[in-house]
């Protein structure tokens, strides 16, 4: 798959009028070349970046010792060992490039360290590069059955960690410790790790979107949304369910229900030509009947990949027509502040006349 995926590339950068690609983003990396490494965290492995030329040829440049090991890389490529130095990194870069006098460079800007930019720039006080950034998040938006195979195995151990939740939800519970016991559980079922820190918010804290669990303690009659994101094969799910403790809460009970509703009727909108922000219409008039004075997200949705969160946002801006093959996020969500939020999150795979719901368990869990 890698060699389709670097095929792709080329048409794309060749639309954008790139000639040299410079990929920075250890995500983009490993999509390009297949290098990556769970020993340690990105940022602890200094520089990795790939080239690739229009003449075919293709560089996997690595810090020492990375270089030496048994390394697994797409086709065509040749690694290239530098000392482990940002201002060495530049130079074995710059030495690369300047086979291509006058060449446009794209590069992935967006992620590139200010060091490792300012060393380039001294390398190659002639040459401009240009942002890369379009280039691969266009091409990580479509993927290719490998993705989508590690994509719904994410999924399913999300599945169970948010099914472990409802056990785990009760009252004098403080959010950290489910938070932990939730973590624990994805790891045993073959999850690498966490693609973003999994939330378990509740009562006021669950009308802070963004909020990061604690010691709150669960309370009766009040609402609680986990968040979180299993990671297989370096792909990252990302799913939402909110759990209401201590009975039915009538208030509560119908958001919950109504935002069921709204899951339960996308994958018939979801195909092939749709733009878009007319889902994002479309969700924001449904939650807008459910509680018009809530407050709902600027963003209700978002493609998935290697990142829990990447190309495209699902937004009123967005200029993006679905296509086959996307992997969307969905989280309809309505927030009272001070109060409560109601946040549930399916993932869903764009096929030709629909989509599929990649989660097994139902929206409405956790709604008792």
């Amino acid at each position: 798959m890698t060699e389709e995926r670097l095929k792709k590339t080329e048409l794309f950068m060749a639309a954008c009028g790139i000639n040299v690609l410079l990929a920075c983003h250890p995500k983009n990396v490993y999509y390009l070349s297949g290098f990556a490494t769970s020993a340690r965290p990105y940022w602890q492995i200094k520089q990795t970046c790939c080239l690739i030329f229009p003449d075919g040829s293709r560089f996997l440049i690595l810090p020492a010792p990375w270089a030496q090991e048994n390394i697994a890389v797409g086709p065509g490529f040749e690694v290239m060992e530098y000392s482990g130095e940002t201002e060495d990194c530049a130079r074995t870069v710059a030495s690369l490039l300047s086979r291509q006098s006058g060449a446009k460079v794209g590069a992935d800007l967006t992620w590139m360290s200010t060091p490792f930019f300012r060393a380039l720039a001294k390398e190659l006080p002639h040459t401009l590069l240009l942002d890369e950034h379009p280039v691969l998040a266009w091409c990580r938006m479509i993927k290719d059955p490998l993705e989508i195979e590690a994509l719904y195995a994410a999924g399913k151990i999300s599945d169970c960690a948010l099914k472990k939740a409802r056990d785990l939800i009760t009252c004098g519970k403080e959010e950290q410790d489910i938070q932990s016991a939730l973590n624990s559980l994805m790891i045993a079922k073959g999850s690498m790790g966490q693609g973003f820190t999994t939330k378990v918010i509740s009562g006021i804290n669950g009308s802070l979107p963004h909020h990061m669990s604690g010691s709150w303690q669960i309370r009766e009659k009040t609402a609680t949304i986990v968040d979180l994101s299993a990671t297989v094969r370096f792909y990252e799910s990302d799913s939402a369910r909110t759990y209401l403790t201590g009975g039915p809460i009538p208030e509560l009970s119908d958001i919950h229900q109504g935002i069921c509703e709204i899951l339960e009727k996308l994958p018939q909108k979801l195909y092939p030509g749709v733009p878009i922000k007319e889902i994002d219409s479309f969700i924001r008039k449904e939650l807008s009947q459910i509680r018009p004075d809530a407050m709902q997200a600027g963003t209700i949705g978002h493609g998935v990949g290697l990142q829990a969160h990447e190309y495209p946002d699902i937004s009123p801006d967005s200029p993006e027509l679905l296509q086959e093959n996307m992997v969307l996020a969905i989280e309809p969500a309505l927030y009272l502040p001070g109060h409560w939020g109601v946040r549930i999150e399916n993932m869903f795979h764009i096929r030709s006349s629909h989509a599929d719901i990649m989660n097994g368990l139902e929206a409405s869990y956790g709604n008792r």
